[in-house]
């Protein structure tokens, strides 16, 4: 009876393999389309080493660090900084920096204290507002 187990077994076996190949060429391609569309993404998103310009190319957004926390902050083109943010950032979850793409309005998004946009006002300042209202599509999928 062992040995009709083990043969049981063994039959299913390259089965089972087979199936897990399967399984993991199909997780393979999927990883490969996500890092593809992370890539992209990643091109958006302002860091501490790379500035992204605002769609009207007048301003640029960067992660700009104070000790261990990290601060998103708009400066002109001509390097005048106009907007921090008064809240600090940890460093282990690193905030989201985008610009929506037909408007020179921030998103910052993070897991810290949650979402937010930074708008100029008519005044010439900029402000920002806590929440997710009004968050195009293309950034929400981003906050996820």
């Amino acid at each position: 009876m062992a040995r009709t187990r083990m043969r049981a077994s063994s039959a299913a076996g390259p089965r089972t393999s087979r199936r897990a190949l399967f399984l993991a060429a199909g997780a393979l391609a999927a990883g490969a389309l996500t890092s593809c569309a992370s890539r992209e993404a990643d091109e958006r998103l302002a860091t501490q080493e790379r500035p992204v310009a605002s769609p009207s190319g007048d301003f640029s957004a960067a992660l700009v660090a104070d000790g261990v926390e990290l601060h998103p902050t708009i400066r002109t083109a001509d390097g005048t900084e106009v907007w921090s943010d008064d809240r600090g950032h940890a460093n282990r979850d690193v905030p989201g920096v985008v610009w929506e793409q037909d408007a020179d309005v921030l998103w910052v998004l993070s897991t810290d204290h949650g979402n937010a946009s930074v708008r100029r006002g008519e005044d010439g300042t900029w402000a920002k507002t806590p929440g997710s209202k009004d968050m195009p599509k293309d950034i929400a999928e981003l906050a996820r």
